[in-house]
Formats: C-alpha cells, sequence, structure tokens
C-alpha cells in the first residue's frame, strides 16, 4: 500500500519583482540574470500576512479542495520549511489550524531544499506501515527574509510561496521507492546563520551573517554531477528505463541546472518542466507548486511515471519515483 497523490494546491504572493527592478538595487541586469538562471521574475511575501504559516495553509486548502477531502479526513500533516516565522510550534500545526483540522499527526521535517521530498517520503512511510491514510505533504517558504538584497550572487535567485499535495492510501500503487544522500563536508557551500543568539547581537557584521551565503558554482557544481547519479541510481533500484519516464521533476533552482542534468541523463529536457522563470528559487515549494501547475494545465495525467529530484543544503539530494 502506498500514497498516490490526488490533490495539489499552491499559494504564490501577489507581489511580483523583475529583473530590471533588481538591477535599480545592484549592480545586475535582465540579460545577466537570464544567462545565467533563466529566472525572469519571482515572487515576494508582503511579510505581514504572507508568512510561511499562512502561505502553507492558502496550499493545503487548494490540495484538499483539489482532492475533494475533507480537513477532518486528514490523519497526517508534515510540513517542510527553511524560513518559520516561527520557531515553534511547527508549521504543520498552524496549516493544521488553517485548513480546520483537529487531532492529526502534525511536524515539520528540516533538510533545506529536497525537504518537500524528505516530507513527502515521509508521509509514505507512514502509509505503508498503516500508520496514516490520508496525509497532507506541504513546503512553504519567505525565503526573501534571509535575503541580502545588496548581493546580487543570491538576491536574484529565491522566491517565496508554497506547495502542496494530498497523498491517499491506494492498494493498486506500487511501494514508494526513493533515495536520500547527504555529505556534511561541503555543508559551508551553502550556509544561512540562526538568527537566534542574541548574545552575539553586537558583533561586528554578526547580522550579515544571517542572509543566505551560498558559494554559487561549488553548489552548481555538486547538483549537476550528483543528481544525474541519484536519478540513475533510482532508475537501477526499480529496473526503469529512463526514457520510460514521463517526467522528470526537478527543484526549481536554476534553469541552467536543470538543462545540464537533463543533458547529462540523456533525455529530452520537454520532459523536465520548468517554473523557475516566473517563480524563482522557492526551496521546498517549488516541486509541489510545479506539479500543481502541471495539473492545472492538464500535463498530470494518471498513470504516468515520474521520477522527481531535489538538491540543496547540507549538502542533501534525493530522488523518489512515483505514478501519478
Amino acid at each position: 500500500m502506498t500514497g498516490r497523490i490526488t490533490g495539489l494546491g499552491s499559494y504564490l504572493p501577489e507581489k511580483i519583482l523583475t529583473n530590471d527592478d533588481l538591477a535599480k538595487m545592484v549592480d545586475t541586469s535582465d540579460e545577466w540574470i537570464m544567462e545565467r538562471t533563466g529566472i525572469s521574475t519571482r515572487h515576494i511575501s508582503d511579510h505581514i500576512k504572507e508568512l510561511p504559516s499562512y502561505m502553507g495553509g492558502e496550499a493545503a486548502k487548494r490540495a484538499l479542495e483539489d482532492a475533494g477531502v475533507d480537513a477532518s479526513e486528514i490523519d497526517l500533516i508534515v510540513v517542510s520549511c527553511s524560513s518559520p516565522d516561527k520557531m515553534f510550534p511547527s508549521m504543520a500545526c498552524y496549516v493544521q489550524k488553517a485548513i480546520g483540522n483537529d487531532g492529526c499527526a502534525c511536524f515539520d521535517v528540516s533538510s533545506a531544499c529536497p525537504g518537500w521530498i524528505t516530507a513527502f517520503n515521509t508521509a509514505q512511510c507512514f502509509i505503508e506501515s498503516g500508520n496514516a491514510r490520508k496525509a497532507l505533504v506541504v513546503g512553504t517558504e519567505c525565503l526573501s527574509n534571509y535575503v541580502d538584497w545588496t548581493d546580487r550572487s543570491t538576491c536574484i535567485l529565491f522566491g517565496d510561496g508554497a506547495g502542496a499535495a494530498v497523498l491517499e492510501a491506494d492498494d493498486s500503487m506500487p511501494r514508494n521507492q526513493f533515495i536520500m544522500h547527504a555529505t556534511s563536508n561541503k555543508a559551508e557551500c551553502l550556509v544561512c546563520e540562526a538568527r537566534m543568539q542574541p548574545d552575539r547581537w553586537e558583533e561586528e557584521g554578526f547580522f550579515k551573517n544571517t542572509f543566505f551565503q551560498m558559494a554559487g558554482r561549488d553548489v552548481f557544481r555538486f547538483a549537476v554531477t550528483e543528481v544525474p547519479k541519484v536519478i540513475t541510481e533510482l532508475s537501477e533500484k526499480c529496473e526503469l528505463n529512463l526514457d520510460d519516464i514521463d517526467w522528470f521533476i526537478l527543484h526549481q533552482a536554476n534553469a541552467r541546472i536543470i538543462e545540464t542534468i537533463a543533458k547529462r541523463l540523456g533525455q529530452d529536457i520537454s520532459k523536465f518542466p520548468m517554473t523557475v522563470y516566473d517563480t524563482g528559487n522557492i526551496s521546498t515549494a517549488s516541486m509541489p507548486a510545479l506539479m500543481d501547475r502541471m495539473k492545472r494545465e492538464g500535463k498530470l495525467k494518471k498513470g504516468q511515471k515520474i521520477i522527481l529530484s531535489s538538491f540543496g543544503a547540507g549538502l542533501t539530494w534525493a530522488a523518489s519515483y512515483i505514478e501519478f
């Protein structure tokens, strides 16, 4: 028994920040950003109402509506969030409150950009063990709170938003298959230091270090090397031919990364859908938000074979095989 995705939902803030807007803030241009990332626009939270707890709740409501599932039927909520608006309680508890559920299991996972795959696989384990029948898996981020808007190497990349999926136990589905890896000896390549250290607030440059710090070239090389490897590893584990995969749904970090991965796998880029061009990198929210758009556009169809894969801070990377 495995969980089938029966509903998808997403939430993107109304405010849009264009490359031309960024060119007024830092030394950059639309051409420079597009050439290196493929990103044209990104959605930015109002930082008042549109916090991760709110955006995650809105995406969850839309996923439930899409699935035709009442909130009271959900017995597990797993949320991935690297930018929570509160240290505790969990964002999952706020999502539970937003949808009107009371009593189900709620917790967050922390795995940076691959966090939604981590949450998805965790929910699948609950379903396969018989400890849940209907689960809600949410990725929600307000990364603009952690961006240094004077650093053109990072501020051009990130946006805000949320995505969610409803999983329902289905005896006809093949068992969920996934692979997850981490290499902590490269942890300093992508870091955001904690803000909760009041004894250090007077240190010169401390708050500067609470923004994203990324060795972009190292992360690029890591992604285009390890993601093709883990996808190949997963295909061999599942005895799949990559040519038979309908969609490769990857973390939407950078269009150039996705293009390079497609080339290294020997697969046509048309099998690698992208929304990064108008959402930017929304971390854990990128994959469920992408799938929600694909479903609304009629591209996702029942029975399609899909490989999900993501990478991010840690450094961590993962892949999952599902049938839609």
